[in-house]
């Protein structure tokens, strides 16, 4: 799964008939879309997401890219604050360069955030509005919702986020509508997953909480409620070969471009 997310990057900064670029090359031929962004043992995949993303707006400056980019910027920030107070014993410049690393992805941050207030991409008026609480983006970006102008799976699970707190059922609705707009061999978000195991859950729908539960931990994730998701379908007798089994069918269904919403 790591692996398969850093080719997907790889192919996102690379143009029709040129040549594929690696972490190396990037760093090797723009060294500052690399040097404060310390390389040790933590939150690799993450640097290597970022200096990705910073290449591809750098190469294709757009709205578009500066929302990824500020995503990319917000993982690797909080992978970075969870390391950046471990004390490496012998060599103190390590922290440090994990404080410094941390403090230049906020402060690029910050600088997207000045450059971005006046943009109309439906992804960053849902950035400024769930980071920020602008009540300005807000409605700006739910006139974007009624003008079909959210036709990502990004912008649809944005929208979806949206909805999880006034209707439920909506919001699973929307997540469902993001899972279709992906095509073949799409690197998905699993936040899908996880949403949908959490909304499933609250609604007390154990068998669907169990399968996009199931989903999500064949996909990588790995957090303490899926496990506890788990352990409740179980103890509730359910019928978790069958579970089981239309959730493959859904993971294939995915994966082939072809997704339609499970029937348990």
């Amino acid at each position: 799964m790591r692996k398969l997310s850093l080719l997907v990057l790889v192919l996102l900064v690379t143009a029709c008939g040129e040549k594929e670029l690696n972490i190396t090359e990037v760093c090797r031929d723009k060294p500052e879309l690399c040097a404060d962004l310390y390389v040790d043992g933590h939150c690799r995949l993450e640097r290597s997401e970022l200096i990705l993303h910073r290449f591809a707006e750098r190469k294709m400056p757009s709205d578009v890219n500066k929302y990824r980019l500020l995503l990319k910027l917000e993982r690797y920030s909080k992978c970075m604050e969870l390391v950046k107070g471990i004390e490496h014993i012998k060599l103190k410049e390590k922290t440090t360069a994990r404080v410094n690393s941390y403090m230049a992805a906020e402060a690029e941050i910050e600088k997207l955030i000045r450059e971005t207030t006046t943009s109309d991409y439906p992804g960053l008026l849902y950035y400024h509005w769930s980071r920020l609480q602008s009540r300005d983006h807000l409605a700006r970006f739910e006139q974007a919702a009624k003008a079909g102008k959210l036709d990502t799976p990004d912008l649809k699970f944005a929208l979806a986020r949206y909805y999880i707190e006034k209707d439920r059922k909506l919001a699973i609705k929307t997540m469902f509508d993001a899972l279709k707009l992906y095509k073949a061999n799409d690197q998905v978000d699993t936040d899908i997953y996880t949403s949908l195991t959490t909304i499933y859950f609250k609604l007390g729908q154990l068998p669907q909480s169990y399968h996009w539960a199931y989903i999500a931990k064949e996909a990588g994730v790995d957090r303490v409620q899926l496990d506890t998701i788990i352990i409740a379908a179980k103890d509730n007798k359910l019928d978790i070969d069958k579970i089981e089994e239309v959730a493959e069918a859904t993971i294939d269904a995915i994966a082939a471009g072809q997704f339609k919403p499970p029937v348990l």
